[in-house]
Formats: C-alpha cells, structure tokens, sequence
C-alpha cells in the first residue's frame, strides 16, 4: 500500500470532498489522499447559499429561489433578490457527484479508516489511520483534533432542526423562500424558523436557535408543530425526513502554538464559517479552490481568506448583543429587513460591500444596543449595563 503522497485531506465531507474536486479540476498532477472514518453517501445535512454566478455544483441543486421572504410580528416583505439566487443543494447529491468523480482521477486515493492522529514533522507531515503512517508535504485537515481558541464571550451557537415534509393540500410558493421568521416565542433567545418550499406540497421547515446552550429533542419538535400549526396554519403534514445541526458562531483563531508548517486547518475549524449568519458553503469553495490554485502554482498554502477587518468587527459587535442579549436579535433583524433591500443584505453578508453603502445599513439599526456592544466589548466592561433576562425554554 502506497504510504507517501503529495498533499494528505483529513476528513471527507464538504470542504475536505470541495478541496479534492478542485484539485483535480485544476489539473493538479500530485497524489492526493482523501482519509474518512466512513465513505458518506447519506444526506446527512441540507446546504443553502446565495451566489449571484454560476457555480460547479448548479446541476446538481434540488431547488433555487429568486424571491425571499422576512416575517415577524410587525411586517411582512418579500424581494426579488436578483442578481442573486437563493440555492439549496442536499449533501448526499453533493458526495455522490464528487466521488464519481474522483474515481476517474488517477492521482486520487480514497481510504475508509478513523484517523488516529496529525503531526507535524521537518519535512511534512505524518497522518496516522488503521494503524498506518501515512506521510505527506501537506495536509488539509477538517478535523477538529488540536485545540482552538474561541474569542472569549462568543460562544454563541447556531443549532437549528428540521423537517422535511409533504401537506396534503398546497400550502407552499415554491418560488419565494422565508429566510426568517421571528413569528415564534424568543424566550430571551434569537429564535425563528425558516421555510424552503421546492413545490406547492413539499418544503424543509427548520427551527433555528442563536444561544449558548442547546435544546432538548422535544423542545426542537414542539417549536416545529407549533410554527406549523399556528402560524403557517396547515392542517396535515408528513415528516418525510429530519434533520439537526450545531453550528460554532464564534472567530475562531487557532494560537500561534499550534500553527504548524505542514498541517492546515480547513472548512468549519479553518474559519470558513461567516461567525454572524453561521452560513458556511460559499466561504468553503472558495478558500478551498483558492487552496487548490496555489497547489498547482506551487505556492505556499495559505486557507484565510482576504478579508476587510471592519466586517471583522461588526461581526464582533453583533455576537456579543446575540450572546448578551438574545433577546434583542429579533428587534435588529427586523429593522434590517424591514429598512434595507435584499440584495444590498446579502452584498453586505458576502463582505462585499464598500464603507458608504455599509453606512447605511448599519444606520437603519437600533443604536443603543451596538454603542453598549462597542463600550462592553472594547472597553473591557464585557457585560451591558442593562441585565438580559433570565433564558426560558419551550
């Protein structure tokens, strides 16, 4: 069994699967090897991104949307989000499309087995799985196996349920999809729910979740029957599949004793999670194909992404309100929606807005809320002067 390759990837899901289709997309001629504890075929998660171009995987999405749609108590608003689509795209089409193809590439070799370690050495680095040291100059890791540290008083997370489900009747607009919903109870939290209808019958609905603990499996249910039931106002429904996910919303930045020569971290542990929306498909294609072009270059890997470090800082500020004061996420979000066209929204998520145009979105929300962030977070107070109420679950 070959034990040397050009360049190892721990870890076969979404970024370590997306950095071995560039590679060979690229036409990068050294041997790659893809080590994974299991050969994923399931559709074990459900991934949605806006892009406003084409992309490798457009053949392969289950639905895209041009319309989306924002609720809560106060108003509703739908938008064309033109130039922009809304795309959802299941994993298990995603794995299947990517393993074909690298069956046919030659300089691939894919190998079920539980990785035991990742080390760093003079030359490259040793990767041990089943018992069997395998060496390379590089290795690409999604495998959260070496410490991290979070920003201390953003560990906030993401969680979120959902289902997959079919109504008897139609009930859906397979056109528009509810990016937000804050038409449920917040219990001192951000909570909402989101629906991705892909017919008139047949949509996923999730209930999401912005705090620092997670729910019970019950807690997650009863919110999803009850935003059925009252809200959407649909009678009979079958749950065809479920689904559940933790998502870190935190800067993550790995400390200088553990930034290895060799070993870099990639996908979710690599920083390619946007830390204000937990929204993480965009940001992997591109730090992995931007990967995989210094390969063929023969440059230095480098996984960070270029970004302006003021949309470091406003994701800074609104961590600290969601984990301080949950309560107030519906409030800034619905002025945002309410005030700002969508497609300036997402520009501004996508990082890709300039200083002016960020002075107006950032002018329609509330001002308290931030001027205690900056002061608490800045200032070292690292508390609001007004105490958040006490969490309620469901």
């Amino acid at each position: 069994m070959k034990q040397h390759f050009d360049c190892i990837i721990a870890g076969g899901g979404c970024s370590g699967l997306s950095l071995a289709y560039y590679l060979v997309d690229q036409g990068y001629l050294g041997d790659v090897l893809v080590l994974d504890r299991e050969q994923k075929s399931n559709n074990d998660r459900t991934w949605c991104w806006w892009s406003k171009s084409p992309t490798p995987f457009d053949s392969l999405l289950t639905h895209q949307w041009q319309h989306l749609k924002f609720a809560n108590h106060g108003k509703q608003r739908t938008q064309f989000i033109d130039p922009y689509r809304y795309r959802l795209l299941r994993s298990a089409d995603f794995y299947h499309f990517i393993q074909q193809r690298l069956v046919l590439a030659p300089n691939v070799t894919w190998i079920q087995s539980e990785i035991e370690s990742i080390e760093d050495a003079e030359t490259g680095a040793i990767v041990r799985a089943g018992g069997i040291c395998f060496t390379a100059e590089w290795v690409f890791s999604s495998i959260q196996k070496q410490p991290v540290n979070f920003v201390p008083n953003n560990k906030l997370y993401q969680h979120f349920s959902g289902w997959w489900i079919e109504t008897a009747e139609d009930c859906f607009d397979p056109s528009t999809a509810t990016m937000m919903d804050f038409r449920v109870p917040q219990c001192g939290n951000t909570r909402f729910c989101y629906v991705l209808p892909t017919s008139t019958r047949r949509a996923l609905v999730e209930f999401t979740v912005f705090s620092t603990e997670l729910l019970d499996k019950k807690a997650y249910e009863a919110a999803l029957e009850a935003y059925l039931t009252n809200t959407l106002e649909i009678e009979h429904w079958v749950v065809q599949e479920q689904e559940f996910g933790v998502i870190p919303m935190q800067i993550m930045e790995p400390t200088p004793k553990y930034r290895q020569a060799h070993i870099f971290q990639i996908g979710t542990i690599g920083g390619a999670v946007k830390p204000s929306t937990g929204y993480a498909f965009a940001r992997i294609q591109e730090q992995t194909k931007q990967l995989a072009q210094q390969l063929v270059a023969q440059k230095l890997p480098n996984p960070q992404l270029k970004r302006p470090k003021r949309f470091e800082f406003y994701d800074r500020l609104l961590l600290h309100i969601l984990t301080q004061r949950g309560d107030l996420g519906a409030s800034i979000f619905g002025k945002l929606f309410q005030q700002i066209d969508f497609p300036q929204i997402l520009k501004f998520l996508d990082e890709d807005t300039h200083l002016g145009e960020e002075i107006g979105i950032l002018a329609s929300l509330p001002p308290v809320p931030f001027l205690q962030a900056i002061w608490a977070s800045h200032l070292g107070t690292n508390k609001f002067t007004a105490s958040p109420p006490n969490p309620v679950r469901i």
